[in-house]
């Protein structure tokens, strides 16, 4: 059962996925479209789960989950997993490669990055511990608001700073 993001709760769970690239108004209209109507029908054992989602800088898909009235289970979260997949074929987007870092540039636009290349730009000194970076690691709302956009200094990435 669909439900307007701004209503779900801060404990609500989360999935961040992310494209590589910026998605035009097609595919967000797309995407959109597809989501809307697998939300609508998202069960776990036979009972509707209360998702939204949104995208947000036309780069990033948040799925959210209230669990408050019944939990995801491992074959409706596959069920997201496979629609996902189906869209990024359907699309032609890559959501899914966890080998991308989402960072802001120097023009504090969104841009991505592979992960070997982010840690040599780290040690070239391209990027810092105050370069905003996208922690999709995240897992709730809440987090979304408050812990999804972050410097890198007080994110996971902080792991692949030097040592001082």
């Amino acid at each position: 059962m669909y439900i307007a993001f701004d209503e779900m709760p801060p404990n609500a769970r989360v999935w961040v996925f992310q494209s590589t690239d910026f998605l035009i108004y097609e595919k967000v209209e797309r995407l959109s479209a597809r989501l809307m109507n697998f939300l609508e029908a998202w069960k776990a054992h036979g009972k509707p789960l209360k998702a939204s989602f949104s995208i947000i800088y036309d780069r990033f898909l948040i799925v959210a989950l209230d669990e408050a009235s019944y939990q995801a289970t491992g074959c409706s979260i596959d069920k997201l997993t496979h629609l996902v997949q189906d869209l990024e074929k359907e699309l032609g987007v890559s959501l899914m490669d966890r080998t991308q870092i989402a960072y802001r540039d120097d023009n504090h636009l969104v841009a991505t990055m592979h992960m070997v290349n982010f840690r040599a730009a780290i040690s070239s000194g391209e990027i810092y511990e105050e370069t905003t970076v996208f922690n999709n690691l995240i897992e709730t709302k809440g987090q979304l608001q408050s812990e999804w956009e972050v410097p890198l200094l007080k994110s996971w990435h902080k792991q692949w700073l030097p040592i001082a």
